[in-house]
């Protein structure tokens, strides 16, 4: 392997910065640094030590530092009072929130919800993939009298139906540590037979074949979940499920339940190709 020399002056010497810059890299580096620097924050799903930012970006703690305070002033970044770690602010969820409402699927998405769960009884959600997995971004809730609650920016288990669908329809490299963090968190708290990521694995290639998952006892020992996929222009996009208390609805994978649910995601992934 051939030495890289580095002289004095030279922008390779500082701590992470890139070796060279175009002129239009570098009027932009600022803003796509710290851009990369709140994805990082995401993407570890906690509030992070400076220290442990920085490292995660090549950046000296100083530097990082800079940064951090800028994202802070304004609000895509806050700093945890107990503890002096970093985690994402209030404007990086009201950027998503702004985001996904512009786009014409999800208008469209709501009345088809609040249709689904006024007719079914059951809670309604919709997932898009995010840095720490599944992420709640619509919930309807309707007038179900249920103690069943999804919070929208919630993040759920790969273990859950919801997960199967972005399992069975995402590539492995972009899933595979979220499953393999899952299934360590639920074997270490469920005191039950141990499950594999084969095992979830398998379940989530049959969810493919037939654009269902169901899953129970994961959230709640008494909820059963159903979830389908919904595609824009052919492309995977998103998870719609169905919740509730399962004694109070028809379980079954061929069910009315399961086919009205397979049916509106169809539904779903035609409207938002204009069809």
């Amino acid at each position: 392997m051939s030495k890289i020399e580095v002289h004095e002056g030279d922008l390779a010497a500082r701590p992470g910065r890139p070796q060279s810059l175009t002129a239009e890299q570098a009027g932009n580096s600022t803003v796509v640094i710290g851009l990369e620097l709140l994805k990082a924050i995401a993407r570890m799903g906690r509030p992070v030590a400076l220290s442990e930012i920085a490292r995660t970006m090549n950046m000296s703690a100083s530097r990082t530092h800079r940064y951090l305070s800028s994202l802070c002033q304004a609000g895509f970044v806050r700093k945890v009072s107990d503890t002096g770690r970093y985690d994402i602010g209030l404007a990086t969820f009201e950027l998503g929130r702004a985001a996904i409402s512009r786009i014409d699927s999800m208008k469209a998405a709501r009345h088809i919800m609040e249709d689904l769960t006024r007719d079914t009884g059951l809670v309604s959600y919709l997932c898009v993939w995010g840095s720490n997995g599944p992420t709640v971004i619509r919930n309807e809730m309707g007038d179900v009298q249920t103690a069943v609650r999804v919070r929208e920016g919630s993040n759920l288990s790969m273990l859950t139906a919801t997960g199967q669908i972005f399992l069975a329809h995402m590539p492995e490299n972009e899933t595979l540590s979220i499953l393999l963090r899952d299934v360590e968190e639920w074997n270490a708290m469920s005191g039950v037979e141990a499950v594999t990521p084969a095992q979830v694995l398998k379940s989530a290639m049959r969810a493919k074949a037939t654009m269902l998952a169901r899953s129970t006892g994961m959230r709640n020992p008494t909820w059963t979940a159903f979830s389908s996929p919904v595609f824009d222009d052919g492309n995977f996009v998103m998870a719609l499920t169905l919740i509730g208390v399962s004694k109070l609805f028809d379980t079954r994978m061929n069910g009315a339940v399961a086919t009205r649910l397979q049916s509106v995601a169809l539904r779903m992934s035609a409207t938002s190709m204009g069809t």
